[in-house]
């Protein structure tokens, strides 16, 4: 709930404007009023809340079936202000501002475009506009707890759906296929059929799983990484989490130790190509000895004669 400022009032026509004012402060978040509450909050007896909300506000707010009240549909926003702090959090960027307070937000909506101090840079996503009917129908299938037939990667999949997922711009199916737990990208799914004539009862061991991942590598066990990085490329491993479950240790001169659990390769390898030579596997050897020969490999193709790796010419290259 947001608190508002109150100062102290000086008349009781002040008083009861504050007080009404606040009572309907608190209604357009969305929320639903108890007088008992609401006497306690302002400090008044509760036959008073009773004349605000019967009297006073005659027309704006009415009582609902648990004896709450409410505003009435017709006085009602398009959006409940409470609404927007669900969608901060539904989409993950809860704490894309230094301060997460709804004030502060709609105090930046408010602002004309032109004049917003600053501007946020959009995360490239995939575009799922041929495939909307698809999402629609598996987020039925999800809170319905329907099986699912569709084609992916040239084969037929019958699956047991629990979350879309939304990872780096690409939304994910998380499913079960027999009894393992398994991610699909939406985007590839086609021929999809929802069987609403087969219901399952979901595993909370599986939403819990999926609720504890903050990526989409499903596997039964993960493996124990342990990187080394170099002080000049320490700030970018403090200051976000690149690898799921990661930690650091600072060692003097700044170099760090991080450790993350990893259910595959390939989680690690692609970060740790792109801060080369400023990151080195330290643990499991088996995986620097293979990113090692996967450098040379490159390096003899690269190098090759005849190879048509060389650089290309300016008519060669584009936009």
């Amino acid at each position: 709930m947001i608190e508002f400022p109150e100062r102290k009032a000086s008349s009781k026509g002040e008083k009861l404007a504050q007080r009404l004012s606040g009572i309907l402060a608190l209604l357009h978040q969305g929320d639903h009023l108890d007088k008992h509450l609401l006497a306690d909050r302002f400090q008044v007896d509760v036959r008073t809340i009773e004349r605000d909300l019967a009297v006073r506000l005659d027309g704006i707010v009415e009582r609902n079936a648990q004896g709450r009240w409410q505003l009435m549909h017709v006085a009602r926003g398009t959006i409940p202000a409470r609404h927007l702090t669900e969608y901060a959090r539904l989409s993950g960027t809860q704490y894309l501002f230094p301060d997460s307070s709804l004030p502060y937000l709609l105090q930046q909506l408010d602002k004309p475009g032109n004049r917003r101090t600053m501007r946020v840079q959009p995360v490239a996503s995939e575009d799922l506009g041929a495939t909307t009917p698809y999402f629609a129908r598996l987020e039925t299938a999800i809170d319905q707890c329907f099986e699912c037939r569709f084609e992916y990667k040239g084969k037929v999949r019958r699956v047991q759906p629990y979350r879309l997922i939304y990872k780096q711009g690409i939304w994910y199916l998380a499913a079960t296929e027999g009894e393992r737990l398994k991610n699909f990208s939406v985007a590839l799914v086609t021929a999809l059929e929802v069987d609403d004539g087969c219901r399952f009862s979901p595993k909370p061991e599986h939403h819990d799983y999926i609720d504890g991942k903050d990526d989409v590598w499903f596997a039964p066990d993960t493996v124990e990484v342990v990187l080394r990085v170099a002080p000049v490329a320490a700030h970018y491993f403090t200051r976000r989490a690149l690898l799921p479950k990661q930690r650091h240790c600072v060692h003097a001169g700044g170099a760090l130790t991080v450790t993350s659990q990893i259910s595959h390769p390939q989680q690690l390898l692609p970060v740790v190509r792109y801060w080369l030579p400023h990151v080195r596997i330290v643990q499991p050897t088996q995986w620097h000895e293979h990113l090692v020969s996967e450098l040379q490999q490159a390096l003899e193709i690269w190098g090759a004669p005849g190879t048509g790796m060389s650089a290309p010419t300016r008519s060669q290259t584009c936009n």
